[in-house]
């Protein structure tokens, strides 16, 4: 008889696809969760739902744990998806009393770090990280008289945060009228001297010496003026408009003076001589409240990516986020640079922003990264990380293949995406800070074979505020449309551990035949993914694509009208 033990997850230091696939094979396996919670002292209570050393830690059986789940969210939808993680440890013997309220070393757990990690067993080399997130700061932490209570939300709780953040105060300004003060700074990327039709200069400058006694009257000083928060790349002083009474009047580049520091602020003469407007009609300047002075700006330098959009959101996030660079994963850079196909060409594809309003952080960030249909999401090692709905970027044939047997009995529930579907849709682009507008459409997109098939026109405004190109905007609604008229399924399920690795935008192939759902081979990518450890099962939301071709794809089906190769035509 044998001494070998062939229970491989017990002497494994290593958690691979191999090894799931063996303990899926045999029906076992020790995959098991643990939690790191961080205390207002030294500590860190080590919990789990048993007993066990993990390498030397112990970890004592405290709580038992919820489903965790991470998503990409809605597509078109660019809502915040936070990750919330709630913990009830047991505190019958009163061991965590010392923190609480009272206590020897009570002090706020708010804002304090708890990690999950799942692995085998007791090897400490298999244990990965699946949640990391922060106790919040409203309702993190209650007690009852045999438990506490702890609230954490994932990294996400960073982000939600709102830009732009400095204002224009009297403190700064002591001269600053009352219809500027308060508001705040504009945020200025990309290029705006370029595309301005139909108007002159569309970056408004804000003054702020209007009540100095010697600005509206007596010795007529200089006006000040403040373009932005950010340092600028370029700064136009010979096309300074003053407008008034819907005309532009071209300020004479000798009355710009004192340009500040980064190109941001800059002053005007007064009644030093003739200003001209479009129709060649003169005017000397006198200032008077309310008056509007529209600059042509280049904005923040981000070392030759300054009109990129996705280098841009990342930008964005460094600044007003606590993310690091080491915080995203590498593909930010490569969606960066992706230079073919045309449609999705980002490294050629225009952007800037301004902003003068609050706006949340994340919210804005998956607005432009949407424009160019990019989606952002934590991946499982907690990277912010791309998700491409670029048809040329799916994979056609994936090696992971989802059978019957793994899915957990009776939870697959496939339905028709109902929110996403349309066949005809226009971009509206080009936003105009001085007319607070978006000031150019394109023209409609519409898939014919679409409206035939579902017998009706569904028609749809996509916003693509920051890019100003219409070819880029033109190419970015095609191929929304080519998705919308798809008519793709969603498929809910509960996966066995086997699928354990997977993670949100890759690709599985579903070849499985259940009940009235019989789904043969088809590509689909994970949009929804938790750990549920009931079981240790993998809750998915999948995106099917079973009548969405795409490059190396083509549906065993008739009837397909969408996807990569969809005719789509102009009205």
């Amino acid at each position: 008889m044998s001494g070998v033990d062939r229970r491989k997850y017990l002497t494994s230091t290593v958690l691979d696809q191999a090894l799931l696939d063996w303990c899926h094979d045999n029906l076992e396996n020790r995959l098991e969760l643990i939690v790191d919670i961080e205390t207002p002292g030294i500590d860190v209570i080590h919990a789990s739902d048993r007993n066990k050393y993990v390498g030397s830690v112990f970890y004592e059986a405290l709580l038992n744990f919820p489903v965790i789940t991470r998503t990409v969210g809605e597509w078109l939808a660019p809502d915040v998806q936070f990750s919330n993680l709630t913990l009830e440890l047991s505190n019958a013997d009163g061991r965590f009393n010392k923190y609480l309220a009272g206590g020897a070393d009570y002090n706020a757990f708010l804002g304090r770090t708890v990690d999950v990690y799942l692995g085998l067993a007791e090897q400490a080399p298999t244990y990965r990280r699946i949640f990391s997130g922060k106790i919040t700061d409203i309702g993190g932490v209650s007690r009852s008289t045999f438990s506490v209570t702890f609230i954490a939300r994932d990294l996400y709780q960073d982000l939600s945060v709102s830009f732009p953040n400095a204002a224009f105060t009297v403190t700064s300004y002591p001269f600053i009228d009352d219809t500027v003060a308060g508001k705040l700074v504009p945020v200025i990327y990309g290029d705006w001297t370029v595309s301005l039709d139909p108007d002159s200069a569309v970056i408004p400058s804000y003054i702020v010496n209007g009540l100095d006694p010697n600005v509206q009257g007596g010795l007529r000083n200089n006006l000040k003026l403040v373009i932005s928060i950010n340092d600028l790349t370029s700064f136009d002083t010979s096309n300074v408009y003053f407008f008034k009474s819907d005309v532009y009047y071209l300020v004479t580049p000798a009355d710009i003076v004192n340009v500040g520091a980064g190109n941001k602020s800059f002053e005007i003469k007064q009644n030093s001589g003739t200003w001209v407007d479009d129709n060649g009609t003169p005017t000397v300047y006198l200032y008077e409240p309310g008056d509007i002075f529209l600059v042509r700006v280049v904005g923040k330098n981000l070392s030759g990516y300054s009109d990129n959009i996705v280098w841009q959101a990342r930008d964005l996030l460094l600044t007003y986020s606590s993310l690091v660079s080491g915080d995203f994963d590498a593909n930010w850079a490569t969606y960066r640079s992706k230079a073919t196909p045309a449609q999705s060409a980002i490294v050629n594809i225009k952007s800037r922003i301004w902003e003068n309003e609050a706006k949340p952080l994340i919210t804005y960030v998956l607005s432009l990264l949407e424009q160019v249909r990019l989606e952002a999401f934590l991946d499982r090692d907690l990277k912010f990380k791309l998700n491409s709905l670029h048809f040329e970027d799916w994979v056609a044939a994936p090696t992971f293949e989802i059978k019957n047997w793994d899915v957990a009995e009776k939870t697959l529930i496939p339905r028709l995406d109902d929110k996403n579907i349309f066949n005809r849709a226009r971009g509206a682009f080009d936003y105009h800070p001085n007319r607070n507008e978006n000031a150019k459409t394109t023209p409609v997109q519409k898939n014919v074979a679409s409206v035939t098939q579902i017998g009706r026109e569904i028609s749809k405004l996509i916003s693509f505020p920051n890019m100003y190109i219409e070819a880029d905007v033109k190419y970015q609604v095609i191929e929304i449309v080519r998705l919308a008229s798809s008519l793709f399924e969603t498929v809910e399920c509960q996966l066995t551990w086997r699928s354990m690795l997977k993670d949100i935008g890759d690709f599985i192939l579903v070849d499985v035949d259940i009940g009235s759902t019989i789904l043969s081979s088809v590509p689909m990518m994970i949009r929804d993914l938790g750990y549920d450890p009931s079981g240790l099962k993998i809750p998915v939301r999948l995106w099917s694509l079973q009548l969405v071709p795409f490059p190396g794809y083509t549906p065993a089906y008739s009837g397909t009208v969408g996807g990569y190769n969809a005719t789509i035509t102009q009205e």
